[in-house]
């Protein structure tokens, strides 16, 4: 009778430790996998930072060479103006796309 109370209290204490050690384990890869996709969301805002600031510089570069070209400075920032319109028109059309596209990837880094 002895017996298979110390097994039945052995097996609780084992089913015990392997609680704690699947609660410790889930901690560290919660800790890992929120450490991956910070570093990479960092990195990418970087990334998106310095490709805006090439992207004014080139913008500021484009419209002063067309508006050399047509005499008229104005005009150039105009045109360059136009063009980041329609392309920020299509960006806001295409919304649902982008933001699906962004959320799957920021899934596929979690699960990586």
């Amino acid at each position: 009778m002895f017996e298979i109370k110390d097994k039945v209290e052995n097996i609780a204490d084992n089913i015990e430790e392997i609680a704690k050690t699947y609660y410790k384990l889930s901690v560290v890869n919660v800790t890992d996998k929120s450490s991956k996709l910070g570093a990479s969301l960092f990195v990418s805002l970087f990334l998106f930072i310095l490709f805006l600031f090439a992207l004014f510089f080139a913008c500021m570069g484009l419209s002063w060479w067309i508006g050399q070209r047509l005499d008229s400075q104005v005009s150039g920032f105009f045109i360059v103006a136009g063009g980041l319109f329609v392309i920020l028109l299509l960006i806001v059309l295409l919304r649902k796309n982008i933001i699906n596209s962004i959320r799957n990837i920021i899934i596929n880094k979690i699960y990586d």
